[in-house]
């Protein structure tokens, strides 16, 4: 009988080891992640992973990395047709983050589970991070240059706005939102109003004299 030959290595080796990390994230949750069925789902050798990761938090690292940069760009490209200093850039990054979440629920799964990703031992996630954030961050501050927004302290408005979107999205990533209200047809008219309303709520605040 001719001996059995491995499969062919794909071209981007590392691509295809994240691609099915993410597969399987997708259908079976991140326990279903292990590098022996990393090594299965891409086809390739169980060694061939360890090529570019050391270990199944390495791969974690990766995709979370991967998953920030990639909210970072969604967010700023939602942002980019509106004119500076609108508030209505601040709600474009909010439903951005939301469709973000629902597009890429396993990205979410991995990006916020630092016990899994280890960013102590791999900085690149929490460096990734900080450009999320800096783009808020940097949103409202010209809101407040341009005085649609108060001046002070942008960190309490920017934690607001991020704490909002990211709760709602878990609400309807894992826990019971979409099934006790009647939203499951259109998660976007949920992300519509709770953007809306933060935007109002910042609105109403601006107009408020100061004491």
């Amino acid at each position: 009988m001719p001996k059995k030959r491995p499969p062919p290595r794909p071209k981007d080796l590392r691509r295809a080891v994240l691609d099915a990390s993410l597969a399987l994230a997708e259908e079976g949750g991140v326990g279903a992640l292990s590098m022996r069925e990393v090594a299965r789902r891409a086809r390739v050798t169980h060694a061939a992973p360890y090529h570019h990761f050391a270990d199944r938090a390495a791969i974690l690292a990766a995709l979370a990395e991967e998953g920030f940069r990639l909210l970072t760009r969604e967010m700023a490209s939602a942002m980019a047709p509106i004119p500076r200093g609108d508030l209505a850039r601040l709600e474009a990054s909010a439903q951005a983050y939301f469709n973000f979440a629902m597009r890429h629920a396993a990205y979410m799964r991995v990006m916020f589970r630092p016990e899994l990703a280890e960013p102590v031992s791999h900085p690149v996630v929490d460096a990734a991070a900080g450009e999320a954030m800096a783009v808020l961050i940097e949103c409202v501050q010209e809101c407040q240059f341009r005085k649609t927004l108060k001046k002070g302290d942008s960190l309490p408005i920017v934690l607001t706005l991020w704490a909002t979107m990211h709760g709602l999205s878990s609400l309807w990533l894992d826990g019971p939102l979409c099934r006790l209200q009647n939203w499951h047809d259109s998660p976007d008219a949920l992300a519509e109003l709770v953007a809306g309303t933060l935007r109002s709520w910042l609105e109403a605040a601006n107009q408020t004299p100061a004491p």
